[in-house]
Order: C-alpha cells, then sequence, then structure tokens
C-alpha cells in the first residue's frame, strides 16, 4: 500500500480504484455546492477551514480532469483510430447529459415552475435549454422559467453543466494532436505541452478551444494527467509521493508557486488512491458518478425549494442518495446501454474490410480480414 512505484508499473495491475474515485469526487461537488445553495454558510467548506486556499468542489473538478487526461489519452492510443475514438467520447458524454436535460425541463421543472402547466410547456424557454445546453458551447442555458427562482441560488437549474464544454474540448484536442501523431512522439507531446503552458501563462485567452477564462485551469489538469500518461515510465506515484508533495504545496501556499505544487499534490493523490488502496470492491457496482455529478446540483435546488433555510450540510446528506438514485437509473438505462455500442465502429471497419477482401479475392474471411490491434 505504501510502496513507490511508477504509474506504467500501476497501469499494468488488473484493477483500480478509479470507478470509487469518481464517485467521491462527485460526491465531493454536492457538498461544495450545499452552503451557496442553501444559503447557509455557518460550516466552512472543510478544504477551506483546513487552510488550502480552495474549496472542495474545485479540487473535485480538478480531479476528474486529471483522470480524464490520464484516460483519454490512453484511450486514444489504444484505438488509434480517429472515428471510434469519438464515437466513443460522444456515448460517455452525450446519451446521460441528454437524459438529465430532458428529465430537468419537462419534469423538473414542470413540477417546480411558479408558471401554469400549460404556459411553462408552451414558453419557448424550455425547449432551448435543451438545445442549447446540447450544443456544448461557451454560452450555455441555466435557466427555465419560473423555475427555483426564489432560491439562493437565482433560477439556476444545473450549475454542476458548465465544465462539460471544457471536457469536450479536451477531447478535441486530443483527437487533434492523435491524427497528427504528435500524442504518439514522447518528445513531440512534451514540447507541445510545455508551449501550451506558456502560452496559457502568457496569453490564456488566445489558446484555441479554450474560449472561456474558467477552461484554462481545467485545461490545464487535463494536460497535467495526459502528460503524465504519455511519460509514466518515470511518473513515480505512492502515499509517500503524496504525503511529500502535500508538503511542499502547503510550504508554497502563500507563493505563486502554489498552484502548480497544488496541482501536482492533487495529480499524486489521485494515482496513490486509484492504484494504492488495496480493495476494489466498489468495482462490483456500476459508474454512478457521472450521473451523480449531473443530478446533484438540480437535486440540491429542489430539496432548498421545499426547505428553505435548510443548512448545508442537511442539504447535501439529503440530496446525495436522492442523486444518486437517479445516477443508478441513468447508469443501467441509459449510460451502460450505450457504452455496449463502443465497438460498433469496429464492427463495421471490420465488415467492409472483410467484404472488400471477399470482393477482390472471392474467397472467405481469413485472419487477414480481423481488426487491426488497437482498434477497440
Amino acid at each position: 500500500m505504501f510502496r513507490v512505484r511508477t504509474l506504467a508499473d500501476a497501469l499494468n495491475q488488473d484493477q483500480d480504484n478509479f470507478l470509487l474515485l469518481r464517485l467521491l469526487a462527485a460526491s465531493m461537488v454536492i457538498y461544495g455546492h450545499s452552503a451557496a445553495i442553501s444559503g447557509n454558510t455557518a460550516l466552512p467548506d472543510l478544504f477551506t477551514w483546513l487552510g488550502w486556499g480552495v474549496y472542495s468542489g474545485t479540487l473535485a473538478v480538478n480531479a476528474f480532469f486529471v483522470i480524464s487526461g490520464l484516460m483519454i489519452t490512453g484511450s486514444y492510443l489504444r484505438r488509434g483510430h480517429l472515428p471510434s475514438f469519438l464515437w466513443a467520447r460522444f456515448l460517455r458524454i452525450y446519451p446521460a447529459y441528454a437524459f438529465c436535460l430532458l428529465g430537468s425541463a419537462f419534469l423538473l421543472g414542470a413540477i417546480f415552475t411558479e408558471l401554469p402547466l400549460r404556459d411553462y410547456l408552451r414558453a419557448t424557454e424550455v425547449m432551448h435549454y435543451v438545445m442549447k445546453n446540447l450544443e456544448l458551447g461557451k454560452n450555455l442555458a441555466f435557466n427555465l422559467p419560473g423555475v427555483f427562482t426564489g432560491n439562493q441560488v437565482h433560477g439556476a437549474v444545473n450549475g454542476s453543466i458548465w465544465t462539460l464544454p471544457a471536457e469536450v474540448r479536451m477531447y478535441l484536442w486530443v483527437a487533434i494532436v492523435g491524427v497528427s501523431g504528435i500524442l504518439a512522439r514522447k518528445y513531440l507531446f512534451n514540447i507541445l505541452i510545455v508551449a501550451l503552458c506558456v502560452w496559457g501563462l502568457l496569453r490564456p485567452s488566445t489558446i484555441p478551444l479554450i474560449p472561456l477564462p474558467d477552461f484554462v485551469q481545467l485545461a490545464a489538469y487535463f494536460a497535467l494527467g495526459a502528460f503524465c500518461f504519455i511519460n509514466r515510465q518515470w511518473v513515480y506515484i505512492g502515499w509517500p509521493v503524496v504525503f511529500a508533495a502535500s508538503a511542499l504545496a502547503w510550504l508554497l501556499r502563500d507563493s505563486g508557486l502554489y498552484p502548480f505544487a497544488m496541482a501536482v499534490a492533487l495529480a499524486s493523490f489521485v494515482f496513490a488512491f486509484a492504484y494504492n488502496i488495496p480493495w476494489y470492491g466498489y468495482n462490483r457496482f456500476g459508474d454512478y458518478s457521472y450521473g451523480l455529478y449531473l443530478w446533484g446540483f438540480p437535486v440540491q435546488q429542489a430539496i432548498a425549494h421545499h426547505i428553505p433555510g435548510i443548512s448545508s450540510l442537511a442539504n447535501a446528506l439529503i440530496a446525495w442518495p436522492l442523486a444518486l438514485l437517479l445516477a443508478a437509473f441513468s447508469w443501467y438505462a441509459i449510460e451502460k446501454p450505450m457504452l455496449s455500442l463502443k465497438s460498433l465502429p469496429r464492427k463495421v471497419y471490420s465488415r467492409l474490410k472483410s467484404t472488400m477482401h471477399r470482393h477482390r479475392k472471392g474467397v472467405g474471411s481469413t485472419a487477414e480480414d480481423q481488426p487491426l490491434p488497437g482498434f477497440d
């Protein structure tokens, strides 16, 4: 548990705890949002109170992007095929997201709107909420007519979705770097990462596909995860690394180097948690983290509407199991069935290749008709 090894060695083990880590991160987002949603700040955020200078929701989102950078980079390199990669990313993001948007607009909104139901359903803002957010552009729609207008977070139906456009843009960056061949060449990739870091420090508003200032930090954490995957042979992980990195971050917390030290500390924690905890019991369950992240905020708003003045901790504790139920439904009814279609481009490619081979040779399928290694 306390051994230090390279990330490359850890990636070769049979199991990890990323499912549990993502669930905890989504839960931290609910906890982090509870003060603003409830309007009760009597209890300070735990991480702010401990003096880390960042609240739990930000830590959780940054952890999500480190994990995503690691996994999405590895996903592209394993597949090596752009249509397959993009199809897999579409299936992971859009079905559950569309379900949440439609459920929020036509069920949650219809229940909580102050307007007569007929007027609400006829309002153009309802469908605008769904369609505008499906675009995943930089200007999302957060309000529905007459919904949660009396809450502390006035009218916002789902504040958590602001990170999804940034996530999708990171997928596009991986696709571009992958197609160009840079992703498969360590030295070129490292040069690109250094160049992007300098670019982000000097002129962050001009980085392609990063249209909003808030996306820059998320992109940096994603890049850190990708950097660790590409350089996994010399990235060392383990709880001693976490303790050393955290101590360094603490010592630098009042300096300009703190954001960088904190990023290293958080990434080291992510990898140690995933690979150095010798218990994988949670992996028997589904991947509820995405659904929990999507549904946490709307459920918290609904609770704040019904129980005004409730404490922030009570808001989080009541919202968490309710959001988890919706997340479990999302996983089993939508996400898991959709993710089973990941191999569709491979099957289409294999069938087309087989057909072309038979047409040329006039014989049945052979081993040559099988997909290329890594096309998964």
